[in-house]
């Protein structure tokens, strides 16, 4: 490297020698030229890295890399879309949302800068810390204007605008979901079946195992309206069987691994039309239950089993969650079935199960 002063032929005395203090000494030229594109030579000098790290702007997400190099080479392509849809996308592929669907809010809303994520998977056992962090990613990522208020997949149950949705499947004035700690509300939501063929024994304690030329009469004294009639004549007695027992209230029970209560979902629904599949001895009715969000939380069920004469105590009747301790048995409680599960029960997912109960 060769010194070439740039001062014109006039210049002070001052100026050349602040040229001069200026000069990059002749043992230090190879080195200045070593250093131009060390930030991009890879493998990355270690001693590098700090500075670029600071100079690219990309400590906020340091954490989420396990490399600086993954953080600088990443980091900086996301810096450059930083502010748009696709750095949000890119975001949250670093903590494994690799399938999500940005769903802006009706341009014609009054709230119009807030959006949604469809996330593509359930937050998995990390629930908290992962809802966290994506919601923190999207917040750096997304433009100033919007505001990411919430997350969903498996449940979405939108808020009812007029003209557009039908008034079951939205809710008037809100959105499906829960919020854990942050800005965003996040609603999720797993489906899981089974199916169960009672005994002869359980058919019994049921109180649904008739037989030809016997009374037809309900437990607990419910007698029909017309007193005497026998199940002679009757062309289907499955289906009059598991209709008497769809009338019962129903819970599902969930169990842990030491074959403790969880707690005790209600039935919501059972179908109006119940099968009886090929012939008139056996019937098929399908039990629907649905948690709340939270409703377990922290526990793991194993299994799950149907529950009659099964009485709220303590709690409106109507509850749809019953904890062990407000679940009263005045008349004995009556079990069928078991059907093996593997269900985490968690803050933001709604458990939906459905079991198929034979008779």
């Amino acid at each position: 490297m060769t010194f070439v002063s740039v001062l014109p032929a006039n210049s002070t005395d001052f100026e050349r020698s602040i040229e001069e203090a200026n000069r990059i000494p002749a043992d230090m030229h190879a080195g200045v030229d070593e250093i131009r594109g060390l930030k991009y030579a890879r493998p990355l000098n270690a001693t590098v890295a700090p500075s670029l790290i600071v100079e690219y702007g990309l400590g906020p997400v340091s954490k989420f890399f396990g490399t600086a190099e993954d953080l600088i080479d990443i980091g900086r392509a996301w810096q450059k879309i930083r502010g748009t849809a696709q750095a949000v996308v890119s975001a949250l592929g670093w903590i494994g949302y690799d399938a999500i669907t940005i769903d802006d809010k009706n341009p014609y809303r009054r709230r119009w800068h807030l959006y949604q994520i469809a996330m593509g998977e359930l937050p998995g056992d990390d629930e908290t810390a992962r809802l966290m962090d994506a919601e923190y990613l999207a917040g750096i990522s997304d433009p100033a204007r919007s505001f990411f208020w919430r997350g969903h997949h498996g449940y979405d149950v939108p808020g009812l605008e007029f003209g557009e949705h039908r008034w079951g499947e939205a809710i008037i004035g809100d959105s499906s979901g829960v919020r854990i700690g942050g800005k965003t509300k996040w609603s999720h939501g797993k489906e899981t079946s089974g199916s169960i063929t009672a005994t002869n024994a359980e058919r019994i304690a049921a109180g649904v195992n008739f037989s030809a030329g016997q009374a037809i009469t309900w437990e607990s004294g419910l007698t029909w309206n017309a007193p005497g009639l026998t199940w002679n004549g009757i062309s289907n007695a499955a289906k009059v069987k598991a209709w008497v027992l769809a009338q019962k209230v129903t819970y599902v029970a969930f169990y842990d691994s030491a074959n403790a209560v969880i707690g005790y979902a209600r039935v919501v629904r059972t179908p109006v039309d119940i099968t009886a599949p090929g012939n008139t001895t056996t019937a098929t009715i399908r039990y629907v239950v649905r948690t709340g969000f939270g409703d377990g939380y922290g526990k793991t069920a194993v299994k799950a089993s149907l529950i009659f004469r099964c009485e709220a105590t303590g709690v409106p009747v109507a509850r749809q969650w019953l904890a062990p301790e407000n679940a009263a048995f005045p008349s004995g409680m009556t079990k069928v079935g078991e059907v093996a599960l593997n269900i985490k029960f968690q803050k933001t997912v709604r458990q939906f199960v459905t079991i198929d109960l034979t008779i």
